[in-house]
């Protein structure tokens, strides 16, 4: 068992593979590497009472068209096929200011009497829950720009997550599973819409996967080694780890490491014990539509969002892919049906179940794309679509601490700019998210490269505090 005498060896064997992972950096500082407080999971105090103690963000990359969505504007068919009656700034790249009414029918849904399209039913039906941001702006036109500015809060690479900020901020519930798990995919920055950046590597979002087999890549233990040849290797590595401690006292980098591979050999049991659906009752499953072909993957992955906050997971990101067609710049009629019945049971059950056990009051859920789609078609075709729209676009939050029913803003008459008294830019939004946590956006903050940096760093930031309960 060679294996067992080789320090490198051991660490890439270790938890299967994190170890492995982390090693080269580990070794790359050395022994004099820099030092500074401890980094770890544990259960830190908010700055002040919170409403929320958990978030889902569903978000949904590729510039989900709002306007044919939850936003209708009935002014449209008044100019539909027409030229607009006002310029209509896009990207440019076919330059059509033609107008296009929404292809589809809205109706006036629950006591709220909002108007949510036919391609939503089942989002229809809690629509009472949801709370609207209907006047969101953003000054990146471009995906990966605008969704580094969504997900960062700035429009490039190199920043922590929301994600990361938060876990950073209030650690975990769960000490065998990370603070911050990420979903699914559907972004054009892949793994860097959750990467804590230069954070601790301990806050950065886990990809996990709706497979009750092997929910984390190389999570489960070898079968070439027994479970007591792990406890063997394990005991062998933590004295290993405690030798070079006792050399290098104040090196809490160190520790943040060994505190991830600890995290990752927890997690052999409970990653794969909460990736199992199986346990669900029947009702649930079938709430959620986890067998239905077309919508079930991304019903299982609502479902384990919610199995995952359950357990003490702090931020679970949720991506809505849905095969990247959500860059509808082409044959939107064709395209987005088959986009909103992919979301729709999934999204709309999370409601309805989180509600019946009594976690939405402390469960905060957060639906959004980068940006919008233009009220006008891209070119001219047989099959038109839409193109970028920045300028104006919703997005709904429920759960603790908001105003279920409450619209906040609202776009113009063509559904092309919000309306100046309400602009919301991905700032605010962030500061809203984090103040429901019981996080001040202001003090949240961690030293790096010489200044304190934040989640919204230098942006004008704001409580959205109008829609507050």
């Amino acid at each position: 068992m060679k294996h067992f005498l080789s320090r490198r060896q051991a660490l890439r064997e270790t938890a299967v593979g994190f170890g492995g992972l982390a090693l080269s950096s580990m070794m790359a500082l050395g022994a004099d590497a820099v030092k500074g407080p401890q980094y770890n999971l544990r259960v830190k105090s908010p700055h002040f009472a919170p409403k929320a103690k958990n978030v889902i963000f569903i978000y949904v990359g590729g510039g989900p068209s709002t306007i044919d969505m939850y936003d209708p504007k009935p002014v449209l068919r008044k100019f539909d096929g027409q030229p607009a009656p006002f310029e209509i700034k896009g990207r440019a790249l076919n330059g059509s200011q033609q107008m296009m009414a929404s292809p589809w029918e809205f109706t006036k849904c629950g006591q709220s009497g909002r108007e949510i399209t036919n391609l939503l039913p089942h989002f229809q039906k809690v629509v009472d829950r949801v709370t609207f941001v209907r006047s969101m702006q953003t000054d990146r036109i471009d995906h990966s720009t605008a969704q580094f500015t969504f997900v960062t809060g700035r429009g490039f690479t190199g920043f922590p997550s929301l994600g990361s900020w938060v876990s950073y901020a209030l650690g975990s519930e769960n000490q065998n599973l990370p603070a911050y798990i990420a979903l699914g995919d559907g972004t054009s920055i892949g793994t860097r819409a959750h990467s804590s950046a230069w954070l601790p590597p301990v806050y950065s979002g886990t990809a996990m996967r709706a497979d009750a087999q092997a929910p984390i890549f190389n999570i489960k233990r070898p079968d070439r080694i027994s479970p007591e040849q792990q406890v063997r290797l394990l005991d062998m590595v933590g004295q290993l780890n405690r030798e070079q401690k006792g050399q290098h006292a104040l090196d809490q980098d160190l520790e943040a490491r060994i505190s991830n591979y600890e995290l990752a050999a927890r997690m052999q049991v409970e990653a794969l014990r909460v990736a199992d659906l199986s346990a669900e009752s029947e009702v649930t499953r079938k709430l959620y539509g986890t067998e239905e072909k077309a919508s079930g993957q991304f019903g299982k992955l609502c479902l384990m969002a919610r199995r995952l906050v359950e357990s003490g997971v702090r931020f679970v990101q949720v991506y809505a892919g849905g095969g990247g067609g959500w860059d509808t710049h082409s044959n939107i009629k064709g395209q987005l049906p088959g986009l909103c019945h992919y979301i729709d049971q999934g999204m709309s059950a999370l409601l309805t179940d989180l509600e019946s056990r009594g976690m939405l009051d402390d469960t905060l859920v957060v639906w959004s794309g980068e940006f919008g789609r233009l009220p006008t078609i891209e070119a001219a075709n047989s099959a038109p679509g839409r193109d970028h729209n920045p300028y104006g676009f919703s997005l709904w939050m429920a759960g603790a601490g908001l105003k279920p029913g409450y619209d906040f803003g609202q776009t113009d008459e063509l559904g092309y700019a919000a309306v100046p008294d309400f602009k919301v830019g991905h700032s605010d939004i962030h500061a809203t998210i984090q103040h429901l946590l019981g996080i001040d956006h202001l003090k949240n903050t961690y030293f790096y490269e010489g200044r304190e940096e934040s989640l919204v760093g230098v942006n004008p930031a704001r409580v959205i505090k109008e829609i507050l309960a």
